[in-house]
């Protein structure tokens, strides 16, 4: 896909941040026309695909047919993999759970971006990236501390029970885990067109939501044709304008300073939530919040001296 004009990267993904910090509102109005997380997923992420597919077509078919060597399709294909997993955990975060909670949970994306970029990158592991570490870890042991407990819950009740955590949680814990996977892979496959790797991403997302469907189906009678027409339409504006702008921008910026523009996502959900969803946060969610967004910014830090 070829611009006619260069937009701003700063602006482009300051304003990616903005669109994602507030999805949760058409996530949570769609859910309630009797649209499930899993079907929304499908909708939105499986629309995209199709509305990207005429860009995306051409460079597969000019690599298979100048004899080039073949995409990484086990790169490819663990990409998808953790990308179907991380949007189908956001989405599922974002409408059953407490906005600013899920969303500070998700943000622990550096941590895990240190970690695994340690482990499959090799990249430094600075005594700034460790502080950074442990502020964001302590920042979800605070958020989650008060509902950590120690007995065995009722064999009927999930497993995730066992340490107090809500579905909420664990999926937006484990769609930031699975994100910074994705991300690191992203960043691994750079000979590979944005797009390509964007499309993988998205049908991803749509075929586990499919599969998550057999094993855990969702209520049919409660499907209304005004769901629907909004799960399309908010894959194919909100959400694909949100994660259009953050590639453009991404591809185009030092590390360091996208990490730090990105928690504008943060700060804007959390705000959102607070003034339109009437949340309120109790004392150790904002300290938790705060450790966690002094973590992304000593990570923005870090990425920057590298650079240099």
């Amino acid at each position: 896909m070829s611009l006619k004009f260069n937009p701003p990267p700063v602006l482009v993904l300051m304003t990616g941040s903005t669109l994602w910090g507030t999805t949760w509102i058409w996530l949570k109005a769609i859910d309630g026309m009797g649209i499930g997380p899993l079907l929304l997923a499908a909708l939105a992420y499986g629309i995209q695909f199709l509305l990207l597919l005429p860009w995306v077509l051409p460079h597969v078919r000019k690599r298979w047919g100048s004899g080039e060597a073949p995409m990484a399709w086990y790169g490819l294909f663990a990409l998808a993999l953790l990308s179907g997993i991380s949007g189908i955990g956001f989405t599922i975060a974002m409408i059953f759970g407490d906005v600013v909670r899920a969303m500070l949970l998700f943000f622990l994306i550096p941590a895990w971006g240190v970690i695994m970029g340690r482990i499959f990158l090799h990249e430094p592991l600075t005594p700034t990236r460790i502080v950074a570490v442990i502020l964001a870890l302590g920042g979800a042991v605070a958020i989650l501390g008060p509902d950590i407990q120690t007995s065995a819950p009722p064999a009927q009740e999930p497993f995730f029970t066992l340490f107090g955590f809500s579905l909420p949680d664990c999926a937006a814990l484990i769609a930031g885990l699975t994100l910074a996977g994705a991300n690191v892979l992203f960043r691994h496959m750079q000979g590979e067109p944005m797009l390509v790797k964007l499309s993988i991403m998205q049908i991803g997302a749509v075929l586990f939501a499919l599969g998550a469907l057999v094993f855990f189906p969702e209520p049919v009678a409660a499907i209304t044709l005004g769901g629907v027409v909004h799960s399309l339409l908010y894959g194919s504006t909100l959400l694909l304008a949100a994660m259009l702008c953050t590639q453009y921008a991404v591809e185009r910026l030092p590390a360091g300073r996208s990490s730090i523009l990105m928690t504008l996502e943060l700060l804007v959900g959390s705000l959102t939530a607070i003034w339109i969803g009437h949340e309120h946060p109790s004392l150790l969610v904002w300290l938790g919040g705060a450790l966690i967004l002094a973590a992304a910014l000593l990570e923005a830090t870090s990425q920057q001296e590298k650079s240099a």
